[in-house]
């Protein structure tokens, strides 16, 4: 750098520490986004979000097209951006706003207010999030899971269910149960069985594995429906 003048020099060291901090605070990271907002790789991405810091208890984030438009800003709950909650607004590309209103807990609440392209008002949108509290997922972000992984449970029922007959049972029982928000599980059943007295074994032995560690969907404790197929 012995050739370099003084102010070049002063230029490359801020920004080399510049990109040197970016690369060191999480709350820079971007989070690549598909075309329906969800979590996915670079190469697949329409958006990606990013942290921009706090706006008192809640995290700010900005949500970009890979081309650095702002599609979407709002508050979060959680510093990894992974829940909504609070105020939030989106935005067509041209910069117009498409809509704007509030998340409670990663789902839309209350009145959402819609515009066109041009910036006139649209209907206005009313989400009830209490709506979605009871629905049964049967797949969620964050699966449940029984202690040990399903090959555990799995080999639990193998060794507490008998044949009343005294043979061995064969064949494949397929089970299904919900996990509730708090791990416990409800009804359980056999979809497909061998016979009652076999199945009605597999039911309470499944009901006596409660409680799992229950499934969430954007942090949120939810409930979700299992199927699990038994090999014996």
């Amino acid at each position: 750098m012995r050739n370099i003048p003084i102010p070049f020099r002063i230029a490359l060291f801020v920004g080399c520490f510049v990109a040197s901090a970016n690369a060191q605070d999480p709350a820079l990271a971007k989070v690549f986004l598909s075309d329906v907002l969800e979590p996915t790789t670079k190469k697949h991405a329409a958006f990606f979000l990013i942290g921009e810091g706090m706006d008192g208890d809640s995290f700010v984030g900005r949500i970009y097209t890979m081309d650095g438009k702002l599609k979407a800003e709002g508050r979060y709950e959680d510093e990894g951006l992974t829940i909504e909650n609070g105020p939030f607004i989106y935005y067509y590309t041209n910069g117009q706003v498409e809509s704007k209103g509030d998340y409670a807990m990663g789902h839309k609440s209350g009145v959402w207010e819609r515009y066109d392209t041009m910036g006139g008002s649209l209907a206005e949108k009313v989400y009830d999030p209490e709506a979605l509290a009871n629905i049964i997922y049967t797949r969620a972000q964050t699966m449940p899971e029984f202690e040990g992984g399903e090959k555990a449970l799995v080999r639990v029922i193998r060794e507490r269910v008998v044949d009343p007959s005294g043979k061995n049972v064969k064949g494949k029982v397929l089970t299904s149960f919900v996990v509730e928000k708090n791990g416990e599980l409800t009804d359980v059943k056999v979809l497909d069985g061998k016979n009652k007295p076999v199945d009605d074994q597999v039911v309470d032995v499944i009901r006596s594995t409660s409680p799992w560690q229950p499934g969430a969907d954007k942090g949120v404790p939810v409930r979700v429906q299992m199927k699990v197929p038994v090999q014996f």
